[in-house]
């Protein structure tokens, strides 16, 4: 993996917490749909973060670099 790619690893989680952050704000801005909402983010974010994770872990392992 090159390091471009690690960086554009980065700036899409990066843009995905954002993006999450933003629409927790609206989801608990109407409270009848917040709690469904607010935990299928956070199930977003395990699976984004898990992903993002294990690419640097390869990355990271790889003896070439």
């Amino acid at each position: 993996m090159r390091a471009s790619q690690l960086v554009a690893g980065l700036v899409v989680a990066g843009t995905l917490l954002a993006g999450i952050g933003a629409l927790v704000t609206l989801a608990l801005s109407s409270l009848q749909l917040a709690a469904v909402i607010v935990v299928a983010l956070a199930a977003l974010y395990v699976v984004a973060a898990s992903a993002v994770g294990s690419r640097s872990r390869r990355w990271l392992a790889n003896p070439y670099w």
